[in-house]
């Protein structure tokens, strides 16, 4: 199996489509003021990820880096909405994203970087063929065209890991008091560790990096439903 990341296109390439929107997630975890690696907030989003159940106030609204003590509180709260598999780190929103939307969207948008959204007719294809992995959340958007298709946010839970070989040393160890993760500046060439690849999904993301990685035959399906304004660099294997 062949596997790509899902990439915005360049500033200069045309586009096919118009779309636009403005909005964030419903719940936001504020970074954190570690007495050992200092401020730091990470970017990850878990759209499905509901935390009606928690009546807290301070994750309704974005705020900046948080006190150590509070931040573990606040760690301590969301813990119980949240798969083991996801990692909750400072700056983490979750939730659907809210907010309004304009123009027309093609079957697939990266944008920003790194957000995937969905046009509600892929996602029902992907369904069709039986594709697994894909956690696709209908984004909360007003519109003034009343027939404008629903958008989904397309979850990508870090499973995978890059190679170490492409990471090589430019990297800050983890942290064993706030809970920060091994970071790395993104690799300009890279690949996967073979290892890591969870065998069978066609959507996953990549542990330290903002990546959503899509199979193959997720390719092939979108590709189906017409031009889209995004790009698949292919991520090879190695062990």
């Amino acid at each position: 199996m062949r596997y790509f990341e899902i990439r915005s296109p360049q500033w200069d390439e045309p586009g096919h489509w118009s779309g636009e929107y403005r909005a964030s997630h419903r719940w936001h975890l504020p970074g954190v003021d570690c007495p050992k690696c200092g401020s730091w907030a990470g970017m990850g989003a878990y759209p499905s990820v509901d935390l009606s159940g928690l009546e807290e106030p301070t994750l309704a609204k974005v705020t900046g880096p948080t006190n150590f003590a509070e931040y573990i509180r606040l760690v301590s709260l969301i813990r119980p909405f949240v798969a083991p598999e996801i990692p909750i780190k400072g700056g983490s929103s979750f939730g659907p994203m809210v907010g309004s939307m304009r123009g027309r969207f093609g079957p697939v948008t990266c944008w920003p970087s790194w957000v995937v959204i969905l046009r509600e007719d892929a996602v029902d294809l992907l369904n069709a063929e039986g594709l697994t992995g894909v956690i696709a959340v209908r984004m909360e958007l007003r519109s003034r065209r009343s027939t404008s298709p629903a958008l989904y946010q397309l979850e990508a839970r870090p499973l995978s890991r890059l190679h170490p070989d492409c990471i090589g040393e430019w990297k800050t160890p983890p942290c064993d008091i706030c809970g920060r993760p091994e970071s790395f500046d993104l690799p300009p060439k890279r690949w996967l560790l073979r290892s890591s690849i969870p065998e069978g999904l066609d959507v996953f993301g990549v542990a330290g990096a903002n990546l959503y990685v899509v199979s193959e035959r997720f390719v092939e399906v979108i590709q189906r439903l017409g031009p889209a304004d995004v790009t698949y660099r292919e991520l090879p294997a190695a062990d």
